[in-house]
This record gives C-alpha cells, sequence and structure tokens, in this order.
C-alpha cells in the first residue's frame, strides 16, 4: 500500500491526500482494505465530509483538525476532510493532509461522487 489516497473529482480533477499511515495506523489498514471505491462528498460548514464505514476504531485523542488535515471521524464513520479550524468534539484519526487540490475543496458543495483510491 501506498501514502496517498486519490479523490478524482468528476469533471474537476484530483484531489491528493498525503497519508501518514504511522498517527493512526488500524484505521489506514482498514482503509486500504476499503478502497478502490465510489464515495459522496458533501461540504459542510467548514469541513468535508466523505461517508465510508472503517469500523469504530478509536486511535489518540484528538477531537480537532487544522486545516487540510485529513481524518476518520469514528462516531460518524465518515472521512473528513477540514476546510479551517475545526473541533468535531468528538474522536478523529488523523490520517493525514492535502498535498494538492486544496481549490477544488470548495467546490465540493451539492455531493460530488468521487472515486477514491490508494496508489
Amino acid at each position: 500500500m501506498e501514502n496517498q489516497l486519490i479523490l478524482e473529482v468528476k469533471d474537476l480533477g484530483n484531489i491528493i491526500i498525503k497519508l501518514e499511515p504511522a498517527i493512526s495506523p488500524l484505521t489506514y489498514a482498514r482503509l486500504g482494505k476499503t478502497l478502490p471505491m465510489r464515495v459522496n462528498a458533501i461540504k459542510y460548514g467548514q469541513v468535508i465530509i466523505i461517508p465510508l464505514d472503517l469500523g469504530t476504531v478509536a486511535e489518540g485523542k484528538r477531537t480537532s483538525l487544522r486545516p487540510y488535515e485529513v481524518g476518520y471521524w469514528v462516531k460518524k464513520r465518515s472521512l473528513v476532510i477540514a476546510l479551517g479550524n475545526v473541533d468535531l468534539g468528538e474522536q478523529v484519526n488523523v490520517l493525514g493532509y492535502v498535498a494538492t487540490g486544496m481549490e477544488l475543496l470548495g467546490k465540493l458543495n451539492g455531493g460530488y461522487s468521487i472515486k477514491a483510491s490508494i496508489k
């Protein structure tokens, strides 16, 4: 398994997320077994939410993300991309950060279909 999560957004381009497996190794392993697949992305306030059930494994004690950090929101069973400093108020397993494609994140307003894969 490589360390990049590629989100291919039809008609917009690719968002590349640099994964850091050492931060949340169990979540990273489950992500690798689940992908590739088509998922939907919804912008909600200062986060992009991508429903993706990886189970309820809690790793670490973080409840917040910094701009462009990516995590797995355990209770909501979703990947989350922070657009600003956000406090989710619940456990989030940090997976990495957006390396390229930040300008595309603001365009994910209504629920885009995305092909997610690890390269």
